[in-house]
């Protein structure tokens, strides 16, 4: 028998450490072999392999999560580091931590968000989507993650509205493409003004461009903390849902989203996010 020298006897060893640690060893921290921490929990989750988007999401190990820019305290640019924050920020890396990916946020208007899901500019909308008989024909929607009201602001010492009927006649602001549109169409004769975003909303209400400004009551009384002179006008005009949306027809990527909303709300925290961003209060909890 031929005796193998120094190098070959070196190189078998190495070759059968090798062969031993791919044998035995997955993804570090994955729990399977061969599988992501997103690919093992979206198996957990779904009790099987994903599909469609879901699976393009999972594999590529990160989602792009639309937020609207300027829309505070639910999510905007922070001035000292330029980064995205806010309640539906913070919503969206929690979503991120649960199913094992890492979260990109790209910037968007209200009414490019519909689209934007379409064309696949984004996987999914953490954006204080209200679900609607329009948008659930172009959108699939998760149980709600929180809940918000619509409110009328005025200028400080400005009339207090009884109802939607004392906005009949009057000039009222609001954002482009919300419900808060939508709500003053249906029920009011007011001469409705739209906007980008609640910060030229109320800076239009500010300079008398409109007598009323209608929006979510979190935004106007962000605004109010931080000087504005506007109040609120009378009691809400309604209270809605609100929830992460992605492209029709994609079920698998749909659960994944439903489970991490679930687990949320089980787990404290929604509610823990929503008492950092909405002044202690818990808007998780359905109003009656």
């Amino acid at each position: 028998m031929a005796r193998r020298g120094p190098l070959a006897a070196l190189l078998a060893t190495a070759l059968s450490a090798a062969a031993v640690l791919l044998a035995s060893c997955g993804v570090p921290g994955t729990g399977g072999p061969g599988l992501t921490a997103a690919q093992e929990k979206a198996r957990e989750v779904l009790g099987r392999a994903p599909t469609g988007l879901a699976k393009t999401v999972v594999d590529r190990g990160y989602v792009v999560v639309a937020v609207e820019p300027d829309y505070p305290p639910q999510s905007y640019v922070d001035r000292k580091t330029g980064e995205p924050a806010g309640f539906d920020v913070d919503v969206a890396r929690r979503v991120g931590e649960l199913l094992g990916l890492e979260v990109r946020f790209e910037q968007a208007p209200w009414p490019t968000v519909p689209t934007g899901l379409q064309r696949g500019r984004f996987d999914v909308s953490i954006g204080s989507l209200a679900p609607t008989p329009e948008r659930e024909r172009l959108l699939d929607f998760t149980r709600p993650y929180y809940y918000a009201i619509a409110q009328t602001f005025v200028r400080t010492g400005g009339p207090q509205v009884t109802g939607p009927h004392d906005l009949d006649g009057q000039t009222v602001g609001v954002v482009a493409g919300t419900t808060c549109y939508d709500y003053l169409r249906q029920h009011t004769s007011a001469r409705v003004t739209l906007y980008t975003s609640d910060a030229e909303l109320f800076r239009a209400l500010r300079k008398g461009e409109v007598a009323f400004a209608v929006t979510s009551g979190a935004s106007g009384q962000e605004a109010i903390l931080g000087g504005a002179p506007i109040e609120f006008s009378g009691r809400p005009l309604y209270y809605e849902g609100l929830a992460a949306a992605v492209k029709k027809g994609e079920s698998d990527w749909l659960a994944l989203l439903d489970w991490a909303v679930k687990t949320m709300h089980e787990d404290g925290s929604l509610s823990a996010l929503s008492k950092k961003w909405f002044f202690g209060l818990d808007v998780t909890v359905k109003q009656t």
